[in-house]
């Protein structure tokens, strides 16, 4: 399993579950990873042998100290793999995406027999105009060079995963095959859920997870003056950590909010953040209407609806597509009074919001993990069996 991102703290829980149901499934796993602070270069976890690189993934840096960073990971994670094949070969590499060009690193043990799985968490193409958008000939240059690896990774790739149907078909329109794409969503693993909760006292509006600006919590910031004008106990509770957070912190000051405000940054357990948010009043997906946008389908989506968490989501394509107004209230993506609009709707109508989180819980249903978990398992049962 190859990722660059550090593991398995910090690490989104789609890569852990793939690998704990590949060790369930009877694959001895190895994980190549990057490196935070204070973390063994070396260790096993749960019988699977981590290997940490001396390279740190950091976020909001510029694009040259991400090609830096990106390639100096792959070329790392190149050598290590060429030598250990020529120990001992293995059956698959897992490559996560992004960077796409990772997959480089599984080219030699694919010359000894070795099955790729490529991983596409996220389209790198548009991720890269999302974090630079200048619009400028070196912006139009990349997004061809981005576009030509993306494609070069799904031809090299003896199997591609991604997480909805949607990508999947987005994927085929940019030139990869059909036949080998398979979806293994970003589901929910109801064995770490704690038990639901109904929400009492404050009324809490909350996100989890990356804090990016991609991500638009600005949006929630923004409208949070006018959501306590309303409603006097509202409060804003994020867990997470990114490059969004200074900003986020400042514009609640210079909107006398900050009291009303709280980030959680840092690590926590997954399940202590899950326990966090089981008794919220509404967790909020903010997104705003970009490229990348269009297809986000996050995991905390998911953890909302399991825990009935009532849902105000911004009407994307992608989040449409996957649930109906029964079940999530959507708000018009980028504007900051329909959000207010909608979480203070949320509030002053509980039985709807019960009632939509309850019908949400149901749809989730179709959306199940272990439906994911035995795609995948028989991705890599296929690879090794051909």
């Amino acid at each position: 399993m190859l990722v660059h991102g550090p593991y398995p703290i910090g690490q989104p829980p789609r890569v852990v579950r793939a690998i704990a149901a590949a060790t369930q499934a009877g694959f001895a796993v190895d994980v190549i990873a990057s490196r935070r602070p204070g973390e063994l270069d070396r260790e096993t976890i749960d019988d699977v042998h981590v290997t940490r690189l001396p390279v740190v993934h950091r976020r909001g840096i510029g694009p040259l100290a991400m090609l830096v960073e990106y390639g100096g990971f792959t070329l790392v994670a190149t050598s290590i793999l060429a030598w250990r094949t020529l120990r001992r070969p293995y059956a698959v590499v897992h490559v996560n995406n992004p960077p796409d060009f990772l997959i480089a690193a599984a080219v030699v043990p694919k010359l000894f027999g070795t099955r790729i799985v490529f991983d596409v968490h996220d389209l790198a193409p548009d991720m890269f105009a999302m974090r630079f958008p200048s619009g400028g000939l070196l912006a139009r240059a990349a997004d061809k060079v981005l576009r030509a690896i993306e494609r070069l990774a799904g031809a090299v790739a003896d199997a591609v995963v991604t997480v909805h149907q949607p990508y999947r078909e987005e994927l085929i329109s940019r030139g990869f095959p059909a036949d080998k794409i398979e979806v293994v969503m970003n589901a929910v693993d109801e064995a770490v859920l704690p038990q639901a909760s109904v929400p009492a006292g404050e009324f809490r509006i909350v996100y989890h997870g990356t804090v990016t600006p991609h991500y638009s919590l600005d949006l929630v910031v923004a409208a949070l003056p006018r959501i306590r004008a309303s409603i006097p106990s509202a409060r804003v509770e994020i867990y997470g950590e990114g490059d969004a957070v200074p900003a986020l912190r400042e514009q609640a000051r210079n909107l006398g909010v900050s009291d009303r405000l709280s980030i959680v940054e840092g690590f926590l357990p997954h399940r202590e953040v899950l326990e966090a948010i089981a008794g919220a009043s509404v967790g909020v997906v903010p997104n705003r209407p970009i490229g990348l946008n269009r297809f986000a389908l996050s995991t905390k989506l998911f953890e909302y609806c399991a825990l009935e968490v009532p849902v105000v989501a911004a009407g994307l394509q992608t989040l449409r597509a996957h649930f109906t107004p029964d079940e999530l209230l959507f708000f018009e993506p980028g504007d900051v009074d329909a959000l207010a609009d909608a979480l203070i709707e949320t509030a002053f109508d509980p039985e709807a919001a019960r009632s939509r989180a309850a019908a949400a819980r149901v749809r989730l249903a179709q959306y199940r993990w272990d439906l994911s978990r035995d795609r995948y398992v028989r991705v890599l049962r296929d690879l090794v069996a051909a």
